[in-house]
């Protein structure tokens, strides 16, 4: 686990010793990603950089990394779990190795099937080789997008890095907020790829490559795509449940190799829980997990991780936060954000990486169970609106409603039923797609941002990614593709790759795994949600491995009580970041609308604690780069 940065200049400018510095510079900014070691490449118009978090092979396994005759170099982020065999089938083709990493696999594995490599790396991964023949570069980032790669093209040079403060760094970008990334962050509290919050800097899509080559071309293209097509599908429930079980139970096998200490995150939750379950049949010795929990009960899930803990004999780690632990690390998380990102999880994530940290230099998550088996309580949007709108409409709008929208929304509970009443009339996909926005909808943005600031068409992709599967009819599916290439590469792993990095922790997600997204896609939804069940078949095939409470529990999320915060601890801060002076001076937004949005949440009328965080978190991170 790394971090990687490049520089090749359009036209000469700089010397090896200014492109060495230039590096450098680079380095220094994403050393937390990696502490262990410092490489550098340099020769007349190309620099490779890395620093290094050491897990399999400490002694040799420094980069960048040489083919045998030194024509092809790569700098490397992520662990490939297949290394092994990989590596088994380059040394019957003849290859030689000086190391034992999975880098080097990595890149022979080009070097004999060049793009079709690609598609052999079972793993997470951000990597850029360099072809001294052809001087051309190559990146390319893993299939979901667990690795971030940012890159940058302008007239002198072409810029890649895992952060984008290192891009910043150089001085050799103009920094310009991009419209159309301010209003998606606006709506969803992130960016997804391949917009970034500058102008010119982009993100690398998931399961795509980019070459650039001496000629000053740039190409992009995909190299892996999942797919859900009816007749794919295996239609046999008990056939569904015996290969997601060998599969998965491979993928964390895979995930297992290392050659440090290793643990897993324990949220309680039914993917983390099933994930430790498997790691411990695997395992030779207790399983060191970890878990957040919460003085405010409202957030708490820490009984129920000890519930597994206690099922799977792990060596259990517990850490109980409040308001003032969390109260010293909120600007370090925020000045390393890199481009506003507003989930507020974050804050946890970023405190049990901190915690498991102390014990461990990587963790197994349960990420990408929702997404991929219909976890998200929002699937349900549309078994409880048909039942909304069965009651006569005159006693839903003159009373339900009425009584909904005039009671205080401080409880999690008025504000699902608030859901399902500002949804009831939309279409499936429009209830999908609003769904998505977790911070400010279009007509809220027309209020909130000056004119000059508003983009109409901000989020059209969403439908396009909807729609993009054709060869099935099945809504649900197609929600399931829309939040895989949506929510999970520009939420979930963003936050999760941010906040572990920021503590050198390594970060694996076994459900990740290319086999188990594939065999995924070829489960019918019907086996995955069904009217009020989320998640069927996944609780169904590791029951055995879940507490007989936790397969009915409600579902809760790894949240933090921002919205009470905001009322209480941190309300002096807010006010202080969305006062009159700052909003005009820095010319986005209309400060009267933000006014009413801090009275209607100060108030309890409305509970605006996604909206205000995204302001908060945007002001802070604008006037900590543009300030």
């Amino acid at each position: 686990m790394c971090g990687i940065n490049g520089y090749k200049q359009c036209h000469p400018k700089l010397d090896k010793d200014q492109i060495t510095s230039l590096l450098k510079a680079m380095n220094n900014h994403i050393i937390h990603r990696g502490p262990d070691d410092e490489g550098i490449y340099v020769n007349e118009n190309i620099g490779l950089g890395m620093r290094r978090l050491s897990i399999i092979d400490l002694a040799t396994g420094r980069q960048p990394i040489f083919n045998e005759n030194k024509t092809l170099a790569i700098v490397a982020n992520g662990e490939i779990y297949n290394y092994i065999s990989l590596k088994q089938d380059l040394l019957a083709k003849g290859h030689g190795f000086s190391t034992k990493s999975d880098t080097e696999v990595v890149l022979h594995c080009y070097e004999e099937y060049g793009y079709e490599s690609f598609n052999k790396l079972n793993g997470m991964f951000a990597f850029a080789i360099y072809d001294l023949v052809h001087e051309k570069i190559i990146i390319a980032r893993d299939r979901a997008g667990e690795k971030p790669l940012y890159y940058y093209k302008g007239e002198s040079c072409f810029l890649f890095a895992s952060e984008l403060k290192s891009i910043i760094s150089t001085g050799l970008v103009n920094k310009k907020i991009d419209k159309k990334a301010l209003n998606q962050f606006l709506q969803l509290t992130y960016i997804p790829a391949p917009l970034t919050i500058l102008q010119d800097v982009y993100k690398l899509l998931p399961g795509h490559y980019l070459e650039f080559d001496k000629d000053l071309n740039l190409k992009i293209e995909q190299y892996w795509d999942v797919k859900y097509h009816k007749a794919d599908l295996i239609n046999d429930y008990d056939e569904c449940k015996k290969r997601l079980r060998t599969t998965l139970f491979n993928a964390v096998e895979e995930c297992m190799v290392s050659d440090v200490p290793l643990g897993a995150f324990l949220s309680g939750g039914i993917d983390s829980t099933t994930i430790v379950g498997i790691m411990s049949q695997i395992a030779k010795k207790p399983v060191n997990t970890f878990t957040i929990g919460y003085k405010d009960k409202q957030y708490d899930e820490s009984d129920r991780a000890q519930k597994v803990s206690k099922l799977h004999k792990t060596n259990h780690h517990l850490y109980c936060l409040d308001y003032n632990d969390v109260l010293p690390e909120l600007n370090k998380i925020l000045d390393n954000i890199d481009e506003p990102f507003a989930d507020s999880s974050i804050l946890p994530t970023f405190m049990v990486s901190k915690f498991a940290g102390q014990h461990v230099k990587a963790a197994l998550t349960g990420d990408a169970g929702d997404e991929l088996f219909g976890g998200y309580n929002k699937y349900l949007i549309g078994f409880y609106s048909n039942k909304y709108k069965k009651i006569p409409k005159w006693f839903r709008d003159n009373i339900i409603s009425r009584v909904l929208y005039a009671l205080p929304c401080d409880k999690h509970i008025m504000n699902k039923a608030r859901k399902v009443i500002d949804n009831a009339e939309k279409s499936v996909f429009e209830q999908h797609r609003d769904l998505m926005f977790l911070g400010f909808n279009q007509d809220e943005l027309s209020h909130l941002l000056k004119e000059n600031w508003i983009e109409l068409n901000s989020t059209d992709f969403i439908r396009d990614y909807y729609y993009m599967q054709h060869e099935t009819g099945d809504e649900m599916t197609r929600a399931f593709y829309t939040d895989f290439k949506v929510i999970l590469e520009g939420d979930m792993l963003k936050k999760v790759d941010k906040a572990s990095m920021l503590c050198s922790l390594e970060t694996r997600a076994p459900i990740l795994h290319k086999d188990v997204i594939e065999l995924a896609a070829r489960i019918p939804s019907k086996f995955k949600i069904n009217s009020q069940k989320t998640k069927i078949i996944f609780k169904d095939t590791f029951k055995d491995l879940i507490p007989y409470e936790l397969l009915t529990a409600s579902k809760k999320g790894f949240g933090v009580p921002i919205g009470t915060w905001f009322r209480n601890e941190l309300k002096a801060d807010l006010v202080a970041e969305l006062n009159r002076d700052k909003i005009e001076e820095d010319g986005f937004f209309d400060y009267k609308y933000i006014s009413n949005i801090l009275e209607e949440h100060f108030s309890k009328k409305i509970d605006r604690a996604s909206e205000l965080w995204s302001l908060y978190v945007f002001c802070k991170w604008y006037r900590n780069y543009f300030g």
